[in-house]
């Protein structure tokens, strides 16, 4: 059986804990994009029984706990869910979909997942992230920004927690971009 690594596999992740600022690496998700138009024809009844809903722009639905659904533009999503269900999913999801005008593509390999929290936390996203995730990242939504030079997908689902989505080939560099930037709270 092959061995499942992350992009920051042996990255020490207390180096970045501080009193005001936590960062924390989710491994165990899997990632499905789902290209969809929400209008078409019998994909209501699909999503229904597939037990998700789309969210309306820059929302999500769902959660990590079972299935949470992130809204990525008008007719893409990306799911992420638990990795001992991925395969699944992806298998009932084509067979829901047969005959609809969708795809479902399996991305657990294009991603890392970082969980961020602690009272300094919109501080240290401020000195990396044109979006004002202070004034504007509400719970329940996603956006896709820029964090220093590397394209990401950030969200909120509670208070407690930020959780930044980099490419697996930009999270090293994301997570260098964290290190520094906290440094002073630490």
């Amino acid at each position: 059986m092959a061995k499942f690594e992350t992009a920051l596999e042996g990255r020490d992740f207390n180096a970045l804990a501080g009193n005001g600022f936590q960062v924390s690496e989710e491994r165990h998700y899997g990632y499905v994009v789902l290209r969809i138009r929400s209008s078409t024809t019998g994909a209501a009844e699909a999503l229904a029984n597939l037990g998700i809903q789309l969210p309306s722009a820059l929302g999500v639905t769902g959660s990590l706990d079972t299935k949470l659904v992130k809204w990525i533009s008008p007719d893409e999503y990306l799911i992420t869910l638990s990795l001992s269900q991925k395969d699944a999913f992806i298998k009932d999801a084509k067979a829901a979909l047969q005959g609809i005008f969708a795809a479902v593509v399996d991305n657990s390999g294009g991603y890392s997942l970082l969980k961020l929290s602690g009272e300094h936390v919109y501080e240290v996203l401020a000195k990396n992230c044109v979006y004002d995730c202070s004034q504007f990242l509400s719970e329940g939504k996603v956006v896709s920004t820029l964090f220093s030079k590397a394209t990401v997908l950030i969200y909120r689902l509670d208070a407690q927690h930020i959780y930044l989505m980099p490419r697996w080939s930009f999270a090293d560099y994301v997570f260098q971009a964290l290190e520094l930037s906290s440094r002073e709270f630490r």
